[in-house]
């Protein structure tokens, strides 16, 4: 029997293939004199119709094969969205369906070529005219369209308990403030790529991708197919972080070129067209209304949400699920308005809702802690919640006070002045702020088969299922989980992903696919453990298991997992530069499958907080409608000069009331609370508090 693995800081099996180039993505999958490629065009303005296009030039040029354009189109069926077992198209509108302009950048055309550079000046032959109407960007702007949206996924957005109002009145000490987050986008260093190829009326996708089953899906919707005669794959996706949840209209396009010319078709969208026609993140304006007795404890919270949605669909990021429930305040109420304004559908980005709730409520609690002079810390000490408030059922397995205990203790937060503008360190002002961290406990079903195969010192095993390593980790957590329940070394598991035949499996999001494809290798090898015990022959084993939804909480227990954040920042106060220059995080997240790609996840949710706190903002040209910093020289995300040294750990206990194995997903819940732990360090430093992300130079200058 082999030492056990799980837990291990086992090296990633798919290492050497990216470290090396091997790794083949979405847009290196076919090659070839039959593949052609497209180039998309996208509207220039933000609001109105396409009143003609005059494609003379473009259908003329040297290499084009097809310019694709509503005249064109071909019929396509109603597409699922949302993200349904059937997936989910990134927005309702079916691509090129009508002369209707929602948003700038809105894809209007695709110019199929022989080679990608005569279909990008093919394309800049397209002669279109365009009947503008008014837009709206800003929120002002779109004050008229505002409405109380219901709910996210089935949970409410406007909901109450107790009475928030008495307890305002009646409360020792109280907070009233507005913390804004900006409009932000995943960027993912990939971009957005697919090529559709068919054969004999089946469809075969190469797309970069969260959800192949999910994309399956849209597209056997879309073009009326069998779900056998659609195969999407993506052995490798190159980051998403959200954006690359649901089918984009570039696939679907992409498809239909395909079919119309026989030949296969690779999409690949610009960097601004990524920021531009992808799902972002919205701004929101949040007003915390939070009260306190003498003693700290919280006794009323009103949160108020203000979130941009586009002009058709709709999307809420859904803010209070969190604030509901992480303290135990009797008194409640959550309100969600949203505008609808010119632009791209917003969609899911790493810990939608979380991430934004825990920047303005952590930064409110750092506010009421000064209030009632007393430590961050002991103050969320004495409002630990041992349920969640807002369901009446007991959290599973919480250890978020020994979070608090040892980041305090790795941290040195004993040692922390509490008076502002006390800690230097030459020219530069030091401060220390820290934070709650928390995300939801989530499976959303899988089905594994485990195939072994072999005997003795050849035996070796073969784990399938439709989900996708997006760069979390899959293949090495699920090889180390078989490796370890068979008795294999790792290098004898072969893991298969990324392939839409495979077993069912559910999107690399929410944080769920470890919880929900680790229990399931686990019991299949479990069955082939038994039947290899009991098995005359030597012929292969197969086992299949599968694993069930769980969305945060069953018939008696609400899961959830936390961490604590704490941060050191330096400012040079004569031109208001911060730098974070240490930060010390523990989680509570379960056991802990595979540990160095576990610390990885952490980091790189860190990284993904300091960027969201200190630097990133896509900005709007609010007269024309656009993106003005729609690239990576405009939009700033942390290098690793903006990263310090960071110090990660977990408590690594089992939730053996959430799943067989006890485990928790680690992807989103690094990011949540950073953003606020970074502000609550630059007030310790500064004296001057900042509600407004991103946290820059003027805003501490006062400019």
């Amino acid at each position: 029997m082999a030492a056990a693995l799980i837990g291990t800081p086992a090296n990633r099996v798919d290492g050497r293939l990216k470290v090396t180039g091997a790794a083949k993505y979405a847009a290196e999958s076919l090659s070839g004199n039959t593949v052609t490629h497209a180039a998309l065009v996208g509207s220039p303005v933000a609001g109105g119709r396409i009143r003609a296009i005059h494609d003379a030039k473009a259908k003329a040029a040297s290499g084009v094969l097809l310019v694709l354009t509503r005249d064109n189109r071909g019929p396509l069926g109603k597409l699922p969205t949302g993200l349904g077992q059937s997936g989910g198209a990134s927005e309702d509108r079916l691509p090129l369906d009508d002369d209707r302009i929602h948003y700038a950048g809105q894809y209007v055309a695709m110019v199929v070529a022989e080679t990608f550079e005569q279909a990008c000046h093919a394309a800049s032959l397209l002669e279109i005219e365009y009947a503008k109407d008014r837009h709206a960007i800003a929120f002002e702007d779109a004050a008229s369209t505002a409405y109380k949206p219901k709910d996210f996924m089935g949970e409410d957005v406007q909901l109450s308990r107790g009475d928030v109002e008495r307890a305002l009145r009646e409360a020792n000490a109280a907070i009233d403030a507005t913390y804004i987050t900006p409009t932000e986008h995943p960027c993912a260093m990939e971009p957005h790529a697919t090529i559709a190829s068919w054969s004999d009326g089946a469809l075969t996708v190469y797309n970069s991708t969260q959800w192949v089953k999910g994309d399956a899906g849209v597209l056997a919707a879309a073009f009326g197919l069998a779900p056998e005669k659609v195969t999407v794959l993506c052995p490798f996706t190159g980051g998403m972080f959200g954006s690359k949840a649901t089918t984009g209209a570039h696939v679907i396009l992409a498809a239909i070129a395909s079919r119309q010319l026989n030949r296969p078709v690779r999409s690949v969208l610009t960097r601004e067209q990524v920021f531009t026609t992808v799902g972002h993140r919205t701004k929101t304006v949040q007003r915390i209304e939070l009260c306190a007795q003498k003693d700290g404890t919280f006794t009323g919270l009103r949160h108020h949400t203000t979130s941009h949605t586009a002009l058709k669909d709709e999307f809420v990021e859904p803010v209070n699920i969190t604030s509901r429930h992480l303290y135990p305040i009797p008194n409640f109420t959550g309100i969600h308005h949203a505008v609808r304004v010119n632009v791209m559908k917003p969609a899911w980005m790493r810990a939608p809702g979380e991430a934004p709730c825990q920047f303005a409520l952590e930064s409110a609690v750092d506010e009421m802690a000064y209030e009632l002079a007393l430590d961050p810390v002991e103050l969320r000490r004495r409002n630990h919640a041992t349920h969640n408030l807002h369901t009446g059922k007991p959290y599973s397995a919480k250890h978020l006070l020994e979070c608090y205990e040892r980041g305090a203790e790795r941290f040195g937060w004993a040692e922390r002045p509490p008076r502002p503008r006390s800690m230097r360190d030459g020219n530069a002002l030091l401060g220390w702020g820290m934070a709650t961290a928390t995300y939801p406990g989530y499976t959303m079903g899988a089905s594994v088969r485990v195939r072994v195969e072999g005997s003795g010192l050849s035996m070796h095993a073969v784990v399938s299922t439709a989900g996708i390593d997006v760069g979390t980790g899959m293949y090495t957590m699920l090889a180390v989980t078989a490796a370890d329940r068979l008795g294999l070394p790792i290098e004898r598991v072969k893991v298969e992903l990324g392939d839409s035949q495979l077993p069912q499996c559910a999107v690399a999001g929410g944080s769920n696919l470890t919880s929900s494809t680790a229990p399931a290798v686990a019991d299949a090898c479990e069955k082939i453990r038994q039947e290899l015990l009991t098995r005359t022959g030597s012929g292969p084993i197969e086992a299949e298991s599968s694993t069930q939804p769980i969305f945060g909480q069953n018939d008696k227990f609400a899961f959830q997992s936390f961490g604590a954040h704490f941060v050191e920042v330096r400012v040079e106060e004569d031109i208001g530069r911060i730098r974070v220059s240490r930060v010390v995080s523990v989680f509570d997240c379960g056991r802990i499958l595979s540990a160095k790609t576990t610390r990885s996840q952490f980091i790189g949710g860190i990284v993904f907080g300091i960027g969201a706190a200190l630097l990133e903002h896509l900005v709007y040209d609010r007269e024309h409608g656009r993106a003005a910093n729609a690239d990576l020289a405009g939009y700033l995300v942390p290098v690793h000069a903006d990263v310090p040294d960071i110090d990660v750990s977990w408590i690594d206990e089992p939730d053996p009331n959430f799943n067989s194995l006890g485990c928790r997903g680690v992807g989103e819940i690094g990011i949540t609370g950073v953003a606020a732990a970074v502000a609550n360090a630059v007030y310790h430093a500064t004296g001057v508090r900042v509600r407004e992300l991103p946290i820059t130079p003027d805003r501490l200058l006062g400019l």
